[in-house]
């Protein structure tokens, strides 16, 4: 079984070569957005949008399968329990004491869509930006080197570990574990095996990391750390970056001074 190692998937199109501090500021401005607005119509709009944006970068249909396949049952589950658990206005029909309204499944479809569209947002910075590029970003934000350098290892490393999982996991089944008729701690026992590996290989991993960051002088301080390949903003970043910055204070603007976006189906109720 395959995993992909990395989310950065390599592919050439202008969202890769948008700046990648231009694409930090797109996730921060559709973070706050989509947190500020509780409008369906609004989310569903952006929605679409980022969906566009992915398809624009010429995602693979995967990473779009692999965002709804892991946040559709929270979704799900979250408009479910909005539903059924904060009823508000007339209900369109009643079971016991379950009422289920309009404006309760318009709250529901914003929590669901807000969940995935953020989920979406942060993936194509995600999928976009390689790791050089996303340290060197955070660090000409003054954010420290040793921070990007973490997050750029939790991304790599988790996927990394999840693959050394599901290798280990074939290995011990073609070894002749068996995991299928085991529940709650005889399958924790039967499992031991695999843990076991695990340790053994992230312990060996964190050693030859620990030797890799080590030659490269990580953490010597009073010299200065240079790149390959410096970050150099286009004309084009800037005109993104202003149009973000645009969309941020109009929008913003809207919903504080007259309400625009403030409820889940106003554009129907109108």
């Amino acid at each position: 079984m395959s995993v992909v190692a990395d989310l950065y998937t390599p592919r050439s199109s202008w969202v890769h070569r948008t700046d990648p501090r231009v694409k930090l500021l797109f996730v921060g401005t559709f973070l706050f957005l989509l947190i500020l607005y509780k409008n369906l119509w609004v989310m569903l709009a952006a929605l679409l949008l980022v969906h566009l944006i992915h398809w624009q970068a010429r995602m693979p249909l995967a990473r779009f399968l692999f965002v709804w396949k892991t946040l559709l049952p929270v979704s799900l589950l979250m408009l479910v329990l909005r539903v059924i658990f904060y009823p508000t206005g007339d209900p369109i029909f009643q079971l016991w004491l379950i009422e289920v309204t309009p404006v309760a499944i318009a709250q529901g479809l914003v929590l669901a869509g807000r969940i995935i569209t953020m989920a979406f947002v942060v993936f194509a910075w995600l999928y976009t930006t390689d790791q050089p590029m996303l340290i060197q970003s955070l660090v000409k934000l003054k954010v420290p080197y040793a921070w990007g350098l973490t997050l750029a290892l939790a991304l790599r490393y988790i996927p990394t570990f999840q693959g050394m999982y599901t290798m280990i996991l074939e290995a011990q089944q073609a070894r002749g574990l068996n995991l299928g008729d085991t529940k709650g701690f005889h399958r924790v026992r039967r499992m031991m095996p695999i843990f076991v590996a695990m340790i053994i290989t992230a312990l060996r991993s964190s050693s030859q990391l620990a030797m890799a960051i080590e030659a490269r002088a990580f953490g010597i301080r009073g010299i200065q750390r240079t790149n390959l390949y410096e970050l150099q903003a286009r004309p084009f970043d800037y005109l993104l970056a202003l149009i973000l910055l645009t969309l941020l204070v109009g929008l913003a603007f809207a919903y504080f001074r007259y309400g625009f976006g403030s409820l889940p189906i106003e554009l129907v109720a109108n």
